[in-house]
């Protein structure tokens, strides 16, 4: 049986990525992929999970981009239907605004590769099962969950530059927001991220395309080994 996932795209070039796309076909599961500027969702209710990707965009920007209204709709709707939902970076923020957090500056912008931690829950949860903590993370973002978290929220993940990670939603293990970037550990997606968003390099001090593509191929292995085993998690989800 294959299993069907409606990924959520917010621009053309920011793409489910090649790790993603990889997972999925290894777990039979088949991603259809919308643009959410430029079509809706009316049929959402057929599939089996849900993923939200980044986007260039900030989740209170519903006066300059109109379709972020009707997307915060729909994923009311899916969390009330309770199936397998995974938000990535504005994903995740889209996510956490419906759910009652707070959506701030953070910590600031933050781009590159940094260490994430388990808290106690996130090493019983089941996205992380096979994940060694600390683990590496990807980051391109400027916009962070705040303190305090809603009382629904369990706080899975954290690292320096961002108190949550990860979470999920308290007993309902599989509605999980991460604010990582979904093309971590694939080099070619990077340099793709760099192309498009170069202004927003330019916000962040002492951050080199270089030397952000050289460290994707570094660490390539173990990127690809962490995200991959978070992926496979999180289809497994999709047949319980």
């Amino acid at each position: 049986m294959a299993y069907r996932v409606l990924v959520l795209q917010h621009s053309e070039w920011q793409s489910p990525g090649k790790l993603l796309l990889q997972s999925a076909r290894e777990n039979r599961v088949r991603l259809h992929s919308i643009n959410v500027r430029q079509e809706s969702a009316a049929d959402f209710a057929d599939y089996d999970g849900l993923i939200i990707l980044g986007g260039p965009f900030q989740n209170d920007q519903e006066q300059q981009y109109s379709f972020l209204r009707e997307e915060k709709r729909l994923i009311r709707a899916w969390v009330h239907l309770n199936r397998p939902s995974l938000g990535f970076n504005l994903g995740q923020h889209l996510m956490a605004e419906t759910a009652g957090a707070s959506i701030g500056a953070g910590y600031g912008p933050s781009i590159g590769f940094i260490e994430g931690h388990q808290t106690h829950q996130g090493k019983n949860h089941p996205l992380f099962l096979g994940v060694r903590s600390p683990f590496p993370l990807f980051k391109w973002h400027s916009r962070a969950i705040e303190s305090p978290l809603p009382r629904n929220m369990v706080l899975l993940a954290t690292s320096k530059d961002c108190m949550v990670e990860a979470y999920c939603l308290e007993g309902r293990p599989h509605i999980i927001g991460l604010q990582c970037d979904n093309h971590l550990g694939a080099p070619e997606d990077v340099v793709r991220l760099i192309a498009h968003e170069t202004a927003f390099i330019g916000q962040v001090k002492n951050v080199s395309p270089q030397e952000l593509v050289e460290q994707a191929e570094a660490k390539a292995a173990v990127l690809v080994t962490t995200f991959r085993s978070m992926m496979n998690n999180f289809f497994t989800m999709l047949k319980k």
